[in-house]
């Protein structure tokens, strides 16, 4: 009979322990999603989350009874019927019932933290929402009955760490922790790797500014209207852009853009034909306008295209709703365009990277490595090697980066074209 009464009480003990690690390992979004599902228990269950100090009272309250009747019973009553089996030995009768006690005490607390701590523990992590939607209304009543004991605990508890300076957390997920979670969801197979970079592509996005996401000044196709009229023609004939930056003998220096639909739609062939008359006056933001504030003036101005100036109102670059898409979801190749990756995996795994790809293409390649695109000045892969090489570029310039050798192999005119990554050998 005292057997089962122990293992009784061992029993509810990992009852206690195991609500414990179940609701305070459980993730709240998670059990939303089972309350809004209608799953039984998920209520409860919130409501002891949103009360922890209340639950944990209640669990302790339980465990501590549990423990204290387990010991005295456990003492008194097995301890009593062992004495007898060590008197039959002439050595241990004067000892009988200490050694008797310390056997019964040796046993319980095994079994305790086998059967009442580590498995139901263990179990509870294995699927802690299952269990807590399962346990939790048996908490609840239990809190309820013990009501009186367990707000005394709990304001014993908030008055202690109110003293010694301990302030409840504010439960929020970091960005930081939610990429690494999607990171590893992709790892896992629990969502495509095509979807983790897309979610990392919107991550960044909200993060740039115009200058990180603009076709650079360099790359922009303009027409100086100051040219024949019969050369600015077949420049626009030519051109594979919907809209063409018009200026003046140089690109800062423009006075507005011109529409292929409108040059189509125009009489261009007449001899009063003048190209100013098309042009129209651009939306124009700073380089360092937030990009999801650009796609809003795109949305709400109904654009698809801006100029971007810097502080003394010089063109930097141009913005596309083509670039903005590129920047969500990836390279989108134009209709004819010859298409180059901007990073390629090399049969040793090294990696052979685009100099003017954007910056955060390395976060892929570094270790635990996240680009900061609020805190640097460049934008591409270029322009973190010249950061960190602090030079004029020249053709096997090469610098060490996170246990990984970066140099530079290609360099077209003054600008870095290519750039290879290595891991370092140690040793």
């Amino acid at each position: 009979m005292e057997i089962l009464v122990i293992s009784i009480l061992i029993v509810l003990n990992g009852f206690f322990a195991l609500s414990e690690i179940a609701l305070v390992s459980s993730k709240r979004s998670r059990l939303e999603q089972l309350r809004k599902e209608g799953r039984r228990g998920s209520e409860s269950a919130l409501l002891l989350m949103n009360d922890s100090e209340s639950f944990l009272s209640a669990i302790q309250v339980g465990i501590t009874l549990i423990g204290i009747i387990t010991g005295v019973y456990g003492g008194i009553n097995i301890a009593d019927d062992f004495a007898p089996f060590f008197e039959r030995f002439d050595l241990l009768r004067n000892s009988a019932d200490e050694i008797a006690l310390t056997v019964t005490v040796l046993i319980i607390t095994y079994f305790s933290i086998l059967f009442g701590e580590l498995v139901p523990k263990t179990l509870a992590l294995s699927n802690p929402e299952k269990i807590a939607v399962r346990i939790a209304p048996v908490i609840y009543y239990f809190s309820l009955v013990f009501y009186p004991v367990v707000k005394f605990l709990s304001f014993s508890t908030t008055l202690i760490n109110n003293i010694i300076g301990i302030r409840k957390p504010h439960e929020h997920t970091t960005e930081a922790e939610l990429r690494h979670m999607l990171k590893i969801a992709s790892h896992e197979g629990v969502i495509e790797k095509e979807q983790n970079l897309i979610h990392e592509k919107v991550f960044y996005f909200s993060d740039k500014q115009a200058r990180h996401i603009m076709t650079h000044r360099m790359e922009v196709e303009w027409i100086d209207i100051n040219l024949p009229p019969e050369v600015i023609k077949e420049s626009i004939r030519r051109s594979k852009h919907s809209r063409l930056v018009c200026c003046m003998e140089n690109l800062d220096n423009f006075i507005g853009v011109l529409s292929l639909k409108d040059f189509l739609a125009a009489d261009h062939f007449s001899d009063e034909f003048v190209i100013s008359d098309l042009l129209t006056q651009p939306l124009i933001v700073p380089e360092t306008a937030e990009a999801y504030k650009v796609l809003n003036l795109f949305r709400e101005k109904q654009l698809h295209f801006c100029i971007v100036v810097n502080e003394y109102g010089s063109i930097e670059g141009i913005i596309t709703l083509h670039d903005i898409l590129e920047n969500l979801i990836g390279d989108i190749p134009e209709e004819g365009e010859k298409y180059e990756p901007d990073i390629f995996v090399r049969d040793d795994k090294s990696y052979l990277v685009s100099g003017d790809a954007p910056v955060e293409i390395l976060d892929g390649i570094f270790d635990n490595y996240l680009t900061d695109l609020e805190n640097v000045d460049y934008t591409s892969v270029a322009g973190f090697v010249l950061s960190k090489i602090d030079k004029s570029p020249q053709v096997g310039d090469k610098f060490t980066f996170n246990d990984f050798i970066i140099e530079i192999v290609d360099i077209d005119g003054k600008r870095i074209d290519k750039v290879l990554i290595s891991k370092k050998l140690f040793g």
